[in-house]
Order: C-alpha cells, then sequence, then structure tokens
C-alpha cells in the first residue's frame, strides 16, 4: 500500500511537474510577443508619423514667379468710324510675359492668386465693314506697336508627386479672373482709333513639371494657354478677343 502511495505521489509530482514547465513555456511564449509588441509599437508609431510629418512638410503657403514667352496670335476687333460699323483681325509677334503671385499648398491641390504681365508687337491687322450693304468689304487698315495684357487670376492645380522621393512632380491647372488690354493705336480707313484700356474676362490653363531641391524650393517649366474674352465689352466702339497658342515659361515656388 505504502509502495503504491509512493508511487502515485511520483506519478502525481511528474504531472505537476511538466504541467508547470508547458505553463511556464507558454508564459515566456507570450512575454516574448508582448515585449517585440511593446518594442515595435514604437517604431510603427514613429514611421507613421514620419509619413504624416512628410505629408504636413509640403502644406503651407508659399511665393511664386515665373519668366518666358507669350504667344498670343491674334485678336479680334470691332470699332464704329463715322458711324459705319468695321471689324477684323490683330496678328501678333511672340512675346514675353512674366507671373507673380501668393498661394496655399493643401498637399495635392494648391491655390494661389498671381499678378502678371506679357506684351507682343502687333504684326500685321485686317479691317472690313460690318454693316449694311458693303458688309464684308476690305478696307484699309494699318497698324504698329503692341499689345500689353496685365492679369489677375485666381489659378487651382492639381499635383501628381512620382517615386518615392517625390522629386518630380507633373501638375495641370487653370484660372480666371481679369484682363486688363492696353493696345496701341491702329489706322482703318484713314482715321486712327484710340485702342480701348479696360478689363475684360481672362482665363488661363496649365501643364507643368516641377521639381523639388530642397524641402522650401522647387523650380518649374510650363506651358500656358490664355485669353481674353468678350468682344464687344470693351463698348460700342471697341471691342477685342483673343486667340493664343501655349506659352513656356520657368520659374520657382518658395514654402514658407
Amino acid at each position: 500500500m505504502k509502495r503504491y502511495s509512493r508511487h502515485a505521489e511520483k506519478k502525481r509530482d511528474h504531472i505537476l511537474s511538466a504541467h508547470k514547465f508547458l505553463v511556464m513555456t507558454k508564459l515566456r511564449k507570450i512575454i516574448i510577443k508582448v515585449s517585440i509588441l511593446i518594442l515595435t509599437l514604437p517604431v510603427t508609431i514613429l514611421g507613421t508619423n514620419s509619413k504624416d510629418v512628410n505629408a504636413e512638410e509640403t502644406k503651407g503657403f508659399y511665393i511664386t514667379g515665373n519668366y518666358g514667352s507669350s504667344s498670343i496670335t491674334k485678336a479680334d476687333w470691332k470699332a464704329t468710324i463715322s458711324n459705319i460699323d468695321y471689324k477684323g483681325n490683330l496678328q501678333f509677334k511672340d512675346g514675353s510675359g512674366w507671373e507673380s503671385g501668393m498661394g496655399y499648398d493643401f498637399g495635392t491641390l494648391r491655390t494661389e492668386l498671381t499678378y502678371s504681365q506679357s506684351i507682343n508687337d502687333i504684326k500685321s491687322i485686317t479691317a472690313q465693314v460690318n454693316e449694311g450693304a458693303y458688309k464684308g468689304t476690305s478696307a484699309s487698315a494699318t497698324a504698329s506697336g503692341d499689345l500689353k495684357i496685365t492679369n489677375i487670376f485666381i489659378n487651382s492645380y492639381l499635383d501628381f508627386p512620382i517615386g518615392k522621393e517625390e522629386k518630380f512632380t507633373p501638375y495641370i491647372g487653370g484660372g480666371i479672373g481679369g484682363s486688363k488690354i492696353d493696345i496701341d493705336n491702329i489706322m482703318v480707313v484713314n482715321e486712327e482709333i484710340q485702342a480701348a484700356s479696360t478689363w475684360l474676362f481672362g482665363y488661363q490653363g496649365k501643364f507643368g513639371l516641377s521639381y523639388s531641391i530642397s524641402k522650401n524650393l522647387n523650380i518649374f517649366g510650363e506651358g500656358i494657354s490664355s485669353k481674353f474674352s468678350d468682344l464687344g465689352a470693351a463698348g460700342e466702339k471697341y471691342g477685342l478677343e483673343s486667340d493664343s497658342d501655349f506659352s513656356y515659361r520657368g520659374g520657382f515656388r518658395l514654402n514658407f
């Protein structure tokens, strides 16, 4: 009986030892997993915050400027001379233009207010009667000097960063606002027409590619198609409406 009891006790002790070993093994595994989780959690949080910080770094106010060509190719005009309505077409040479402004970068969306000017020499002019029995009849006309356009636009852009470092960023955009037109005098049927100096509705479209030199400085090249509109908005005596090829410009954007 004693032998049986001793044998049972040894068996029970062996089972308890095995059970304790299994419990300790599971406990060690749990402790290891928890330790790994505790150790990696700050790294994970730090990595997530790093991405958020990188996204935040692109946001904020900026100033911008560019300079390049101006390709206002032609403008339709109209005028009343000696109580007779005339209309025609003005052709322009390629000129130059610049733009400056201030904006806010929301991340992939940017919005800015810009002031710009361009100047193009007058190349040629055509004229014809625009009323009565002689409507469509050619008239003599000469023109010289230049066309100067001043724009105040509100522009918006969508950015499409490329690659992990996002150094290169293609973008598209456009803007609307006012265009002030100043054009030199033109001669039609030997009478000088005082050119309009007035604000018209203006708009433009853009596409470009920027390169990030540093966290705060980007350079870019872009194509711009800008127009002024509403033939006759300058009044009954005078009217202009333009057409444009793409102008190409280079510039910078400085975040702060």
